[in-house]
């Protein structure tokens, strides 16, 4: 069981794209039973009379945090379909990386390049209070 935690900046989040984006998120809890919390943050910015939509996530499983973020003009169930299926690739390369692998009390964990970047990007965001 996880929690979801639903929020809008410069965006009211009606219950419509509150069930749309729970419908599926909840395609991911399928993947990894471990998910103890999901932060979704649709934000709207505009650019020059131009409107950008931002979706952002944060999925937690014990002892480590997927983020992924999507910008797009188009619609919002476009944007979050991208932004499933980058959590789900990053669910399954997880979960292929520590199936069938016991962990030793003194392993250490070493960060790739990649979820260094990640989350990277993440503590900016944090940092701006943007999550």
């Amino acid at each position: 069981m996880y929690t979801l935690d639903i929020s809008g900046h410069h965006v009211h989040t009606t219950e419509e794209v509150q069930t749309t984006i729970k419908e599926r998120m909840d395609h991911l809890a399928d993947i990894n039973s471990h998910i103890t919390s999901m932060k979704v943050i649709v934000n709207s910015e505009n650019h020059g009379g131009k409107s950008e939509l931002i979706v952002e996530a944060r999925v937690h499983i014990p002892g480590h945090d997927l983020f992924a973020t999507v910008t797009t003009d188009k619609q919002l169930s476009t944007a979050v379909d991208m932004l499933v299926d980058k959590l789900e690739k990053q669910l399954l390369k997880h979960k292929a990386k520590h199936d069938g692998r016991k962990h030793h009390a003194d392993a250490r964990d070493v960060e790739s390049l990649e979820e260094r970047e990640e989350q990277e990007e993440f503590n900016e965001l944090e940092r701006r209070d943007v999550i």
